[in-house]
């Protein structure tokens, strides 16, 4: 029996059948992010088993990409709502013989203040920014390596809707991605038959990775090129003020990974910036630099995405930046 009282689960238990760490389910609870519904007289919490089913639902949710804190003050009936929902868009199957998102360019054309794609970013090994679609027009007319586009497209904006339509036609070589908020029926289906993909906001950021792989199949091949190809580093996550933050935050947390993964990819970005800046006497010295400077930013950049996964499982707000 998993049972460890007659009447609940203790939090150890209920961690191992939720699969989630003891630490994170107290780091939720003082943040009000869950609550357990019984409490002995000596003043331990224990976990019912509508509490449990909900610790189970409120893990896969954040499984499947939303973070506690979006999905934390959801009813039982919402969370069911929201995990169905999620579920029949991670039915895609992930074939090993599809190549990563990883090796593509992309192009994002948004509102200047806009952070709505900022989550596809970091997909890429190498992302180019517009903020309007003449912008990104100008940039391909000189030799690019874009196999994609996402546009970012808010309100009813039928000239502008115009314009992706028009620029789909012209460039049949690139895929374009629309996210959008309104539109009228008939524009949808032209942007449709001019095979603009089209996707209704809002979408986190795990529908829109799967769909991006979903994709992969249909993109332009000679467009795709390798990280070893690309001298650009991997973007950076996260500002030097937010690693710093995230390093001294959060003393009462027993978990010290958050901290421990901070000053990491602080020391990494120290020795990136180190390498590309190193002098260099000979040639065979520059490529080396070169060569770990490269190697580095990844390093970095797997780091990176490391603590945003930890934070997310352990309720940790990031700073803004």
């Amino acid at each position: 029996m998993n049972l460890e009282t007659e009447t609940g689960y203790k939090i150890g238990t209920a961690a191992k059948m939720a699969g989630i760490s003891p630490n994170t389910i107290r780091t939720w609870m003082r943040r009000d992010y869950f609550a357990a519904s019984i409490e002995t007289e000596s003043g331990e919490r224990i976990l019912s088993s509508q509490d449990l089913k909900r610790l189970i639902n409120l893990k896969s949710l954040i499984d499947l990409g939303d973070s506690i804190g979006q999905i934390a003050r959801l009813d039982s009936e919402d969370l069911q709502t929201r995990l169905a929902e999620l579920k029949s868009t991670s039915e895609l199957a992930f074939s090993n013989e599809i190549p990563s998102l990883s090796n593509l360019e992309a192009g994002f054309v948004s509102p200047s203040a806009s952070i709505r794609l900022s989550a596809a970013k970091p997909l890429f090994w190498n992302s180019k920014s517009f903020t309007t679609l003449e912008a990104l027009s100008e940039y391909i007319s000189g030799d690019h390596h874009l196999s994609l586009v996402l546009i970012d497209s808010q309100g009813p904006n039928p000239a502008e809707k115009s314009a992706v339509l028009e620029f789909s036609r012209q460039n049949p070589d690139i895929t374009v991605i629309l996210i959008f908020d309104f539109m009228q029926r008939s524009l949808l289906r032209e942007l449709a038959n001019a095979q603009v993909h089209l996707l209704r906001w809002p979408v986190n950021s795990i529908m829109l990775e799967r769909y991006l792989y979903s994709i992969m199949p249909s993109l332009n091949k000679a467009q795709t090129i390798t990280p070893t190809q690309s001298t650009e580093p991997p973007p950076r996550l996260l500002t030097e003020k937010q690693l710093t933050e995230l390093a001294n935050s959060a003393p009462d947390l027993d978990c010290e990974c958050p901290r421990h993964v901070s000053s990491l990819i602080t020391s990494l970005c120290a020795f990136e910036n180190y390498s590309e800046q190193c002098e260099n006497e000979t040639q065979q010295a520059k490529e080396l630099h070169q060569y770990l400077y490269r190697e580095t930013a990844k390093a970095r950049h797997i780091m990176e995405h490391a603590l945003i996964k930890l934070c997310k499982e352990d309720g940790i707000q990031i700073p803004p930046a």
